[in-house]
């Protein structure tokens, strides 16, 4: 083959190549223009869930403030219109049948400062102590007259306290895995002589099962 026709080869080569390769070319850069819209949108999106975690975050915050302040309303009621001075709300766990340990969670007083959170923690009940909650979760309510309670641990607690009247009430439980459950109660106490008379025990059942049981749950939820 001589150089012209090598030179015409070469040329007719060049010819389809170049444009080939150019046409590659804008199509690569169209994919790249794509690839980084498609990056943008997501960033876009990623900022869009941020956004939305964020108000999810501030709107349960908000939610939280609003069931708490509706579990003091609970407890004002009851502390004006009875003779209850102190409201607790506790959980029992390490066990499902027999639970070990329980703690103060929730606390409001009529007049005393004193704190049943910081006193209740992990405390180990006795026999007696895990009858009580069995009986609770079985009637719904337990009414206790604290010189009528044969020597047992929570007997000690009320008469450290002062406390002459009780009323130990269940509100839930909930499974937490498949050897341990969480029980949930509540007790109203008072540290007045008489017990609670059957128009209190209606004003406490009807802020009970119409205000605190239900916004338990819905914090719960």
């Amino acid at each position: 083959m001589d150089y012209t026709s090598v030179i015409t080869a070469l040329s007719t080569m060049v010819s389809v190549l170049v444009p080939a390769y150019l046409l590659h070319k804008r199509e690569l850069a169209k994919v790249e223009q794509k690839l980084e819209q498609k990056d943008m949108e997501l960033e876009d999106q990623k900022n869009e869930t941020k956004g939305f975690e964020l108000r999810g975050n501030v709107l349960d915050k908000i939610l939280a403030i609003v069931l708490l302040n509706d579990l003091k309303t609970a407890c004002t009621t009851i502390f004006k219109k009875t003779k209850a001075d102190r409201f607790l709300i506790l959980i029992a766990i390490n066990g499902k049948v027999d639970f070990k340990t329980v703690s103060v969670i929730f606390e409001q007083h009529k007049n005393s400062t004193s704190s049943a959170i910081a006193s209740y923690k992990s405390l180990r009940v006795d026999a007696d102590y895990v009858q009580m909650l069995k009986q609770a979760e079985h009637d719904g309510v337990v009414q206790i007259n604290v010189a009528q309670m044969k020597p047992c641990l929570l007997k000690e607690i009320y008469q450290m306290e002062g406390v002459k009247h009780s009323k130990v009430r269940h509100l839930l439980r909930k499974p937490l895995d498949e050897e341990n459950h969480c029980l949930i109660y509540s007790s109203i106490t008072t540290h007045s002589d008489e017990a609670f008379n059957v128009m209190e025990k209606v004003i406490i059942q009807t802020q009970m099962d119409g205000i605190i049981k239900p916004t338990i749950l819905k914090m719960l939820e």
